[in-house]
């Protein structure tokens, strides 16, 4: 049986079955860098915010997401085909734990990219562009918080103040998320398993 997308949205929605997520990691590939902090931010409630421990050792971290994720029929990431999803995976397979099982996906940034025409793709950009929609919406934007690259490569040296920063920065992007997803979710018609 096919579901319209926009029905299905509603259903998730009001069930709560719906999550934004997003990663912050050392580097971009899970065989040389790491995991340091996964949001995953239940639609209309706050962000599960999970970090890694001063040991640096990401193992429960990627489990626990995992765990968490899999437990939502329907996922809205900013690229996360083509990043956070094989990021986790890699991570948990390097474990020796089961990947995630695939769930419904809106990836924003595919669902975009083709039906807008903006100079930038980025969802910091987006979200800026869009800001007075969302205010007129009744949607509370959430810009992009910058942090120095130093918090991401010297993690180790200030580990509480660092680690902090990529919690409330990881947090804010899935804030961010929602927002967007919010202010763009007509345009969405296709949803996507994987």
């Amino acid at each position: 049986m096919q579901v319209d997308a926009q029905h299905y949205l509603d259903l998730v929605e009001k069930t709560q079955q719906l999550v934004c997520w997003d990663t912050e990691s050392q580097g971009l590939e899970g065989d040389y860098g790491r995991l340091y902090v996964v949001s995953i931010k239940p639609f209309g409630r706050d962000p599960i915010t999970l970090s890694v421990g001063a040991n640096g050792q990401d193992k429960g971290l990627a489990k626990e997401a995992r765990d968490i994720l899999n437990s939502y029929p329907m996922w809205v990431t900013y690229y996360g085909k083509g990043h956070d999803i094989h990021l986790l995976n890699t991570r948990l397979i390097r474990w020796g734990y089961e990947p995630l099982r695939p769930a419904n996906h809106a990836d924003m940034y595919y669902q975009l990219k083709y039906k807008l025409k903006t100079g930038r793709h980025s969802q910091a950009h987006l979200i800026e562009f869009l800001e007075d929609t969302m205010v007129a919406m009744g949607i509370e934007p959430e810009r992009k918080m910058t942090i120095s690259p130093n918090v991401w490569s010297d993690l180790f040296t200030h580990f509480n103040k660092n680690i902090r920063l990529l919690r409330e920065r990881c947090d804010s992007d899935t804030r961010g998320l929602e927002a967007l997803y919010r202010t763009t979710r007509h345009l969405i018609r296709d949803i996507v398993r994987g």
